[in-house]
């Protein structure tokens, strides 16, 4: 999808304007409510409930391309950077003296996202909609330190985005939401049972562009 976007892009830009962008976001951060997952039911001194406590606030960064269509519409796509950071909690049902009961545990990765949007000019106002393929580059996982757990390989991922901005001149702000398809903690188990939670992510998006 990806590189049939991208091959649209440079065929179509031979007759079309051409804009890039330097692009920068910042999402605040949250306490995500979802209900909490009961792990290990089948070894009680190990079971324990698993939930997501918050989100730490995410920054974004990256360049765009902009392809004049016919008027008023316009194609859009590009590479950007984003590091993200949830807080996860774990609270075993019986206590250890070689473990506390609630345990803290954070999870960080680092995300280089491709998004194609397709858009439509309204004056001085641009609306955007469009998709987004999210690719794991490295992670920190604190999880990795409960007893069992494993994850798949990290293979990329489809999200989808939707905003609005404002341009004055070269400038403009906006604000996107942009949200996934797949749920929180989806490819990650503990003993084969998924730690999979009743939430698929999405955020919004304080961004800044400027054209040159």
């Amino acid at each position: 999808m990806i590189l049939s976007c991208i091959l649209f892009i440079a065929f179509t830009s031979l007759q079309a304007q051409v804009h890039f962008d330097i692009q920068l976001g910042v999402s605040p951060g949250g306490n995500p409510t979802c209900a909490s997952l009961i792990v290990n039911r089948s070894n009680p001194y190990e079971e324990f409930q698993f939930s997501m406590a918050n989100v730490k606030p995410q920054f974004f960064t990256g360049v765009r391309a902009n392809v004049q269509l016919k008027e008023p519409f316009f194609l859009e796509g590009g590479i950007s950077y984003t590091k993200s950071n949830s807080e996860y909690l774990v609270n075993y049902t019986y206590e250890n003296e070689n473990r506390p009961s609630e345990i803290s545990m954070s999870v960080i990765d680092h995300i280089i996202q491709f998004p194609i949007n397709v858009g439509v000019s309204l004056g001085s106002v641009d609306i955007t909609s469009g998709l987004t393929a999210m690719k794991t580059i490295s992670s920190d996982n604190e999880l990795e330190q409960i007893n069992g757990f494993h994850s798949d390989d990290a293979k990329f991922q489809i999200g989808w985005q939707m905003g609005a901005r404002y341009a004055v001149h070269r400038f403009m702000i906006g604000l996107e939401f942009q949200s996934g398809f797949n749920r929180v903690c989806e490819g990650m188990y503990v003993n084969q049972q998924s730690l999979e939670l009743m939430n698929v992510p999405g955020k919004f998006v304080v961004t800044g562009q400027y054209r040159f």
